[in-house]
């Protein structure tokens, strides 16, 4: 009898924390990369001026966004402060910062 007891228990357990479990792994958000993933990707692209300063652009982007900033204005912004770079530089730097940085972009 006990035994019989034990295991209605258990198969409850099983339907209602089996669905919940796999609800909460296929709702959990997809890890976001890291700083080193981010300069890995700007200096594939052959952009390298100052790993320090490459974050805190991006880190800025992340924040200007957070705040309602449009990627293309960001985009547009990045170009323009940064003489020399071109316009297809300053779209992966703002790309790159959105997939890379940003925790909630």
């Amino acid at each position: 009898m006990a035994a019989q007891s034990l295991s209605g228990r258990f198969i409850r357990v099983a339907l209602i924390g089996g669905p919940l479990l796999i609800a909460g792994v296929v709702c959990a958000s997809p890890a976001h990369a890291d700083d080193a993933s981010y300069l890995t990707h700007l200096h594939n692209i052959g952009l390298d001026y100052g790993d320090a300063a490459m974050l805190r652009d991006g880190r800025v982007i992340c924040q200007q966004v957070s705040w309602g900033a449009p990627p293309s204005e960001m985009q547009s912004l990045t170009l323009t402060q940064n003489h020399g770079l071109s316009p297809r530089q300053a779209d992966a730097i703002v790309d790159y910062a959105l997939v890379d940085l940003c925790p909630r972009a």
